[in-house]
């Protein structure tokens, strides 16, 4: 079992009691670690990120900010962490987001599944040759698709870029005018 989620004060037990009874299988749907859940953004995260976060349900009625895009300011950069902290904050208040790979979304959609999130979080939507990252070209088409149908839907996407300028050359202009214009960008 896990320590007390509510001992750290941001899950309160008459808000989040049905959340916290089935704890282990919200964190599993979100892709993340349980403590997330129960655990402060302040502890982990920006303030840019937490504006984001905060603004969440304004981003849907605007239509004007798509999603969020990190990129690599130094080489100790952690998607990974930044994006479960934001995951573990909008599911705490009610908001079915999910952390994937982009092997696992590409696998999903070239399936003909959808991507049931409110908010998806790709932390490695964009890699540079030194972090791993190869795209084929095939694989472009379908990300700026997902990108179009989820800004359609008025669903967010939180990226990770290891450079915005180089995801420009690798991914095209389409997709990087789509979150150049569209996206928060954030440093990490």
């Amino acid at each position: 079992m896990y320590a007390d989620p509510y001992a750290t004060g941001v899950l309160h037990q008459a808000h989040h009691e049905r959340l916290v009874a089935n704890l282990e299988g919200y964190a599993r749907d979100a892709g993340i670690q349980p403590f997330w859940i129960w655990t402060a953004l302040a502890k982990t995260v920006s303030e840019a990120e937490i504006e984001y976060v905060r603004d969440f349900r304004k981003h849907k009625i605007d239509g004007l900010v798509q999603g969020l895009v990190y990129f690599r300011l130094t080489s100790k950069a952690e998607p990974e962490k930044h994006m479960s902290a934001l995951a573990g904050a909008l599911v705490r208040n009610f908001v079915r987001a999910r952390v994937m790979t982009l092997g696992n979304v590409l696998d999903r959609i070239s399936k003909g599944g959808d991507i049931e999130a409110t908010c998806l979080l790709i932390p490695n939507f964009h890699l540079s040759k030194d972090e791993g990252g190869s795209i084929a070209a095939w694989q472009v088409q379908y990300i700026y698709d997902l990108l179009v149908q989820r800004a359609q839907e008025g669903l967010q996407t939180v990226i990770y870029t290891s450079d915005l300028s180089l995801l420009r050359k690798d991914y095209g202009l389409a997709i990087s005018r789509l979150i150049e214009n569209n996206y928060t960008t954030c440093a990490l």
